[in-house]
């Protein structure tokens, strides 16, 4: 299998490829992907919300109250929930951002498809 260094620059650790870091920096990507797209200038706005103790209870709550995936159950599929997904998107309409009728509980896999993004290997 062939190897690459961790993209981490002062670390000396390789990894195989196509993994970018090693087993210590693994955390790094997610660290990666909210400082540079999730929490650029433009999305200021949309960062704070969801780093807002408001938000936390609000997706805290709906998890407790269906912790398992919506889309999953329609299907007729077991799946835990992990994400609480807002069904009218924010940019679409701000007011409805804590809108208990506007949450619905889902699995990864399902965001993904909501949001047509492949899952990576």
């Amino acid at each position: 299998m062939p190897k690459t260094k961790c993209a981490v620059s002062i670390c000396r650790e390789y990894v195989d490829l196509p993994e970018r870091y090693c087993e210590k920096h693994k955390g790094n990507a997610d660290k990666t992907y909210n400082r540079e797209v999730r929490y650029n200038k433009d999305n200021v706005k949309y960062a704070r919300f969801y780093a807002s103790s408001a938000w936390r209870k609000a997706r805290r709550s709906k998890l407790a109250q269906q912790p398992l995936c919506e889309e999953c159950l329609r299907e007729g599929k077991i799946t835990a929930a992990t994400i609480v997904h807002h069904m009218i998107e924010l940019k679409d309409d701000w007011n409805k951002r804590l809108d208990a009728d506007n949450l619905e509980s889902i699995c990864q896999e399902c965001h993904n498809k909501k949001h047509k993004r492949r899952i990576t290997p």
